[in-house]
């Protein structure tokens, strides 16, 4: 049972690009030509995680966090068209408490942005598009660092049975 909340926290952990955000400390002067170009991803992190897992009439709640390291993962936002694609690698460690019972396990991470469709409205950065489309918060934008930020508040169903998970993520790319 341990072993298969697990997988789903992970699974839940690959799937945070369908999340909505906050922009309480939004960026309020971002433009599309300060996201155009080529970006190293230096941090990845989810902090007060929290999830609820609902198996055959019985919930099991958990804690997380996960940390990103190793990265060797390239961003490239193109302009004409506005596509986004990441190459590379990166590990991410998850640690977990669910019953009391503390887990740490590391999941090597692949290119997360596959060809997608990116706009900017005002401090969020959208990803995808129709009903696909998500926002990020842009919390720092410069000439040599983006820092994102979502906050992740899901029911996600799976053969597992059905969990409710939130927390916070940041990212940030580095030139």
């Amino acid at each position: 049972m341990k072993k298969v909340f697990l997988l789903s926290i992970i699974t839940v952990f690959t799937l945070v690009f369908t999340s909505c955000s906050n922009d309480d400390d939004a960026v309020s002067n971002a433009t599309e030509e300060e996201v155009v170009g080529t970006w190293n991803l230096t941090a990845l992190e989810a902090t007060d995680g929290k999830s609820d897992t609902t198996i055959e009439g019985t919930t099991i709640p958990a804690t997380f966090k996960a940390v990103g390291k190793d990265f060797q993962t390239i961003v490239t936002f193109s302009e004409d068209p506005q596509v986004v694609t990441s190459e590379g690698s990166y590990t991410t460690v998850l640690s977990t408490t669910i019953a009391g019972a503390n887990d740490t396990q590391e999941q090597e991470g692949e290119d997360f942005f596959a060809s997608e469709k990116w706009r900017l409205d005002g401090s969020t950065l959208y990803f995808g598009s129709g009903e696909e489309e998500v926002g990020y918060t842009i919390v720092e934008l410069n000439d040599s660092k983006m820092s994102l930020r979502y906050e992740l508040n899901e029911t996600v169903e799976s053969f597992f049975g059905t969990s409710t998970v939130s927390a916070t993520y940041n990212m940030t790319l580095s030139k």
